[in-house]
């Protein structure tokens, strides 16, 4: 298991253009990917999942990577 912090940078939080440019990157490692805020858990590989998270400029979200890549999430991020 692999936990990365990530500081949410776009302006406007985390909605629909910046979190489906992270799935895509995200989607380049072999693992399954959870993202954990403020005590809710989703696939971080989901954009609805992502989006619903809520995540606003500044805030920050943990990724929690388990599989074969799980060690080059922090590359990624």
């Amino acid at each position: 298991m692999n936990i990365v912090e990530y500081r949410v940078k776009e302006l406007e939080g985390l909605h629909a253009l910046p979190a489906t440019a992270l799935i895509e990157k995200l989607n380049k490692l072999d693992c399954e990917i959870t993202a954990s805020f403020n005590g809710s858990l989703v696939n971080a590989k989901s954009p609805f999942g992502l989006i619903a998270l809520g995540a606003k400029y500044g805030d920050t979200i943990n990724f929690i990577a388990e599989g074969i890549d799980e060690e080059m999430l922090s590359e990624i991020l």
